[in-house]
């Protein structure tokens, strides 16, 4: 019998502004593993260099860097951990904070996983050497938290961090020119702003909040039928719904419904 990872959660001792939770994911298997778009950014420290992903960009499987940068995907993927027992560790940070951290633009990292040598350089190289020499996993933890801290470059805070806080308020269910009204930015320099600081257009960012939103309910309110959801989301109808979902998790939301509950 296959089963999913289980997962062991740390919070953050100095960078719990920033850094949402440290996940530890264990893989008992070599079951492929199905990954949401979470609209964060992640930094992923593997077990092993033998987990692979599939996804709409990387034309069938493909091997992960051992560590690596996730940039925002547009679609749900999937995983293979290459070997029974393999693990990785997690870095999840909060909505918009990846910034603080990562010196490219984000957008740039749309759909991508990066190597953190090609980021970091020999920072990372001198972090990989820690990891591997370290025992337990509180260990690792703390050495990338420090890792994280020197890399802190701290901005002030943004018209775009504003936003984002309307686009959650509203699970995703807001129009762009509002938006962009709201930041006392053009139309235009507003998406380019939001994609360079968050890492993805506003309209994607939020039709992802939207199925986010969607597939909690769906996993968590199972008394409620898809109409009831679809109403109670804020959509003007089920076929709009079922698109919306179905763009960001390849499937329609009933199916979703009957291969996960």
């Amino acid at each position: 019998m296959h089963s999913a990872p289980s997962i062991s959660t740390y919070h953050a001792k100095y960078l719990s502004k920033y850094i949402e939770a440290f996940k530890i994911y264990h893989f008992n298997d070599t079951t492929n593993v199905q990954l949401l778009p979470k609209g964060i950014f992640e930094i992923v420290f593997q077990s092993q260099h033998s987990f692979q992903h599939c996804t709409e960009y990387s034309s069938g499987w493909k091997l992960r860097p051992r560590h690596f940068v996730g940039g925002l995907h547009h679609k749900a993927y999937q995983v293979n951990p290459g070997q029974k027992q393999n693990y990785c560790i997690v870095v999840e940070f909060k909505p918009e904070t990846a910034k603080y951290f990562i010196p490219e633009k984000l957008d740039s990292l749309q759909n991508a996983v990066v190597d953190i040598q090609d980021i970091w350089g020999t920072a990372a190289r001198k972090l990989i050497q820690k990891l591997d020499r370290a025992k337990q996993d509180s260990e690792k933890i703390a050495h990338i938290e420090q890792f994280l801290l020197d890399q802190f470059n701290a901005t002030p805070i943004s018209v775009i961090d504003q936003t984002l806080l309307k686009i959650h308020a509203t699970r995703g269910f807001i129009e762009q020119k509002q938006l962009a009204t709201h930041s006392g930015l053009s139309s235009s320099q507003f998406r380019k702003r939001f994609r360079e600081e968050i890492g993805i257009a506003p309209s994607h960012y939020c039709k992802i909040l939207r199925a986010k939103t969607s597939v909690s309910m769906i996993s968590h309110k199972k008394d409620l039928t898809l109409t009831d959801i679809t109403y109670q989301l804020g959509y003007f109808d089920q076929s709009h719904f079922i698109r919306d979902f179905k763009s960001i998790m390849g499937t329609t939301p009933k199916q979703y419904q009957t291969n996960h509950l």
